[in-house]
């Protein structure tokens, strides 16, 4: 972690918490300053990367800013650091820790491939579930609504998925069916890249999942902080949001995708899903030398999140570390033995 990282989280409110997603939330300073009132509901969050990155947004206000190792710091970062309480000496200071990096060519942009998603838009009147609990629980919304809303809590508890793991939203869109879909945010260095909206209508005959994703992005990885020593590679997003670990949201992965997995700089532990697919995730990893787990799980469970909804977050997880192979050789032999 940089100095600036930990200043700046040294820095944060009091109150604050982190969230499964990875991001730090507390009360947002921004609100008073952009014409909104003074926010009491922790909308303000920021999020770290291994990296050096470190990003800021307001989910009340809009506020968001970020600083990249190799750059300066912006006027909007200074700004926040300013509402955070940083003194003006505390952040020329800051100031020149940056031009510092930038001059030595430390994680210089240009020294390095750029990988970056382009910022995207979410439905029409997407909000956070808690924003349509809110309506839900005061009886402020139509017969429609209600019904649709009870449908996503039940879609949620069916899967013993808690609202909270993620920044879940939904949009009463009937244009793509998002009215009845459940709304999963694809982020990258705290900017909104994409979504996917799972079927939460169990009588509906539509598509499962509609997704816009950008090619080579890997989904929750804003969410792998620098502490991890390891990072849990999944096929689908809820099996990324059940073990807090990423998704490559399919079977096979990019290069761009294998570049972001690896620059975590830790060891990779691939779960594939138990079927046909899952075979060439499980190619890759040998290919890549990333380890691959075989977990004893029964028959009825297809994947980790149908792992976690009936065995639990923990006990799924130390079946995976059980259970993992680092070498190919044990690698090919638990495959052919679990076929």
């Amino acid at each position: 972690m940089n100095l600036i990282q930990s200043t700046i989280l040294t820095s944060l409110p009091v109150g604050k918490k982190k969230t499964p997603s990875g991001w730090i939330s507390f009360n947002a300073p921004c609100c008073v300053y952009q014409g909104e009132g003074a926010d009491k509901r922790k909308r303000g969050g920021v999020m770290t990367s291994p990296d050096g990155t470190l990003s800021y947004h307001c989910f009340n206000c809009g506020y968001k800013t970020s600083y990249v190792v190799g750059r300066k710091l912006n006027a909007k970062m200074r700004q926040l650091m300013s509402w955070l309480g940083l003194s003006t000496e505390q952040i020329r200071k800051l100031s020149l820790e940056a031009m510092r990096h930038q001059e030595s060519g430390e994680n210089a942009v240009q020294n390095k491939k750029i990988i970056d998603f382009k910022n995207k838009t979410l439905p029409k009147n997407s909000f956070r579930i808690e924003h349509w609990l809110e309506k839900y629980l005061k009886k402020d919304l139509t017969d429609k609504q209600h019904e649709k809303i009870d449908m996503l809590l039940n879609y949620l508890n069916s899967r013993n998925i808690q609202p909270h793991w993620y920044n879940f939203m939904y949009s009463p869109d009937q244009i793509g069916d998002f009215d009845v879909r459940l709304l999963i945010p694809f982020y990258w260095k705290g900017n909104t890249v994409g979504y996917t909206g799972r079927l939460f209508d169990h009588n509906s005959k539509k598509v499962k999942y509609w997704t816009e994703v950008q090619p080579g992005y890997v989904f929750n990885i804003d969410a792998q902080d620098w502490t991890r020593k390891f990072v849990i590679v999944t096929e689908g997003p809820f099996d990324a949001l059940s073990l807090s670990g990423v998704s490559i949201l399919g079977s096979e992965i990019n290069q761009t995708q294998k570049e972001i997995i690896d620059n975590l700089a830790r060891q990779v532990i691939v779960v594939p899903d138990r079927d046909k697919a899952g075979s060439k995730l499980i190619d890759q990893a040998m290919e890549f030398g990333w380890s691959v787990a075989f977990p004893k799980w029964e028959t009825d469970v297809k994947d980790p999140a149908d792992a976690v909804s009936k065995y639990g977050r923990l006990f799924t997880i130390k079946s995976i570390l059980d259970s993992t192979e680092t070498s190919k050789l044990k690698i090919d032999l638990s495959r052919k033995m679990n076929a």
